[in-house]
């Protein structure tokens, strides 16, 4: 029996892993791009006096061909082809389309400036390619982001991108924490099965001679339950 649990406990984990990579892929999917939805996490796009993107917000990207890019659009791209994970969010100032763009012959390309950033202070020539989205909209939950990035702060070394030995010693726990609780859940449920048979028996009968109190009781728990306000 503990086999079969500790065997259901292990597939409860698989599909819970399953399910949330099949959601991530049908976003990817839907917008276009493999970074669908990213945290803000510095303050180049947020000047004081007119702030667009303040760290930890949670932003939607969807995937555009470099065709399709203008002037003010904000944009994320990655700026160094040698570390694909680096990305940026600023805003478009300028754009070359393939008859003009003498950096990357036939190709777009963009310069790009953050909002709160030094005037000059610029990114670009990137080609097009380097294109990874363009900004949608931010998601309206507050703290959210900020709650991520603290999280990944935690876990990963920013520097390296790699897991922290903190941030594996917690991913382990958890893992332990889930099939321990699939173990021993099954043992609660087999002590109330265990029941003499005269418990069951006189229990069965209460619940028969006496159904207008057992509705009073459930509904006096339920008036309770969502009668409850935060002190």
């Amino acid at each position: 029996m503990r086999k079969n649990e500790t065997a259901r406990g292990i597939f409860l984990v698989g599909l819970v892993m399953l399910g949330a990579i099949a959601v991530w892929g049908g976003i990817r999917l839907a917008l276009n791009t493999e970074y669908p939805i990213l945290v803000v996490s510095s303050g180049s796009m947020c000047p004081p006096s007119n702030c667009t993107l303040p760290i930890g917000a949670l932003i939607v990207i969807r995937g555009q061909d470099p065709n399709a890019i203008k002037l003010g659009d904000i944009i994320v791209f990655r700026p160094n082809p040698n570390n694909p994970n680096y990305l940026i969010v600023h805003r478009i100032i300028m754009v070359y389309t393939p008859s003009n763009d003498t950096v990357y012959p036939g190709q777009y390309a963009f310069v790009t400036h953050g909002d709160a950033n030094p005037p000059g202070s610029n990114e670009g020539p990137n080609p097009g390619s380097a294109l990874v989205g363009i900004y949608q909209f931010t998601i309206p939950i507050p703290y959210l982001g900020s709650a991520i990035l603290d999280i990944r702060n935690f876990m990963y070394d920013d520097n390296t991108g790699q897991p922290k030995t903190q941030g594996i010693l917690v991913i382990v726990a958890l893992i332990v924490a889930l099939f321990a609780f699939e173990v021993a859940e099954p043992g609660k449920k087999k002590l109330s099965s265990n029941l003499p048979e005269e418990t069951k028996s006189s229990v069965a009968s209460t619940r028969i001679l006496h159904p207008d109190a057992t509705s009073k009781l459930d509904s006096a728990i339920l008036f309770r339950f969502f009668s409850l306000r935060p002190g």
